[in-house]
């Protein structure tokens, strides 16, 4: 961010208005992002845009799949995050992000970018950019009845596409901003550093990086198999596994894996792990 953002006026500051849509609702039980919407403003003008499916590598949640309408054979042949990764990151690059509940884009966001720092074989990336929540806001500053989305747009004469599309939904928060700063200005919250303080205080993105035993990195880093024996639901079972990412969900330490056995991804807890052994 450049020196003194805090003291600017939103139309001064470089923002990023984001959406996602995902698998499920857990980043940190291997959920992932599947559709991803932004748009660069730049004195609330839009300057640079991105738009796109991403493969996810894994099935939807048949829930959300019901809410955002995007299905498993929506996602054949899309790219995966790793190769929309650069463009994106250079969209967000000195901005601030805006989303309506940014702790949610925020947490995919930050996974997915650790889970790129592992394919890509370097450290896990951080996110630097902090996050505007036009829902904290709304909760905190408004009166709107119901703070969902699609509620507050037609409160406020913002006209809507369609819901639950990142970039339909980029499109209403951005103008749903725009008319939250200019009533936020009457009340002499005029900036940056106004609204990080009237929505609680700034979001960033998690950069959680769990512990790892030394065999479960060392095939992380080498794209190596296991063998593990695990206790699941329906007890003990030995499975030949291929480490994907670690992850973590209220404090508990998941593997996120390809099982051999079941012919897909699954989510693994760290700690039902009893044993595990490089394949040669």
């Amino acid at each position: 961010m450049e020196p003194g953002w805090l003291e600017k006026r939103p139309s001064d500051v470089p923002l990023v208005v984001l959406d996602t849509e995902t698998t499920g609702l857990y980043p940190g039980l291997g959920h992932r992002v599947v559709e991803i919407g932004a748009v660069r403003l730049e004195n609330w003008q839009e300057v640079g845009q991105i738009s796109t499916l991403i493969q996810p590598g894994r099935k939807m949640d048949p829930k959300a799949s019901s809410v955002n309408g995007i299905t498993d054979g929506d996602l054949l042949a899309q790219p995966t995050f790793s190769q929309i990764a650069a463009e994106l990151l250079a969209l967000l690059d000195g901005a601030v992000i805006v989303a309506h509940n940014a702790e949610f884009d925020a947490g995919f966001l930050g996974q997915e970018l650790l889970i790129h720092g592992w394919q890509m074989g370097g450290a896990p990336g951080v996110l630097a950019n902090p996050w505007l929540c036009t829902l904290q806001l709304a909760r905190r500053h408004f009166h709107f009845g119901r703070n969902n989305l699609g509620h507050i747009a037609a409160h406020l004469g913002v006209r809507m596409g369609r819901a639950h599309r990142a970039l339909n939904d980029v499109y209403m928060t951005a103008e749903i901003l725009k008319r939250m700063v200019r009533t936020l200005e009457q009340r002499r919250l005029t900036t940056m550093g106004d609204l990080l303080h009237a929505q609680g205080a700034p979001i960033y993105a998690p950069a959680i990086v769990p512990q790892l035993p030394d065999v479960v990195a060392v095939a992380l880093r080498n794209g190596r198999n296991l063998r593990i024996l695990y206790l699941g639901q329906n007890g003990e079972s030995k499975r030949e596994i291929t480490p994907l990412y670690p992850c973590q969900h209220r404090n508990v330490v998941y593997l996120v894996a390809h099982c051999h056995q079941a012919h897909e991804q699954r989510t693994f807890r760290l700690d039902r792990i009893f044993s595990a052994e490089l394949i040669e």
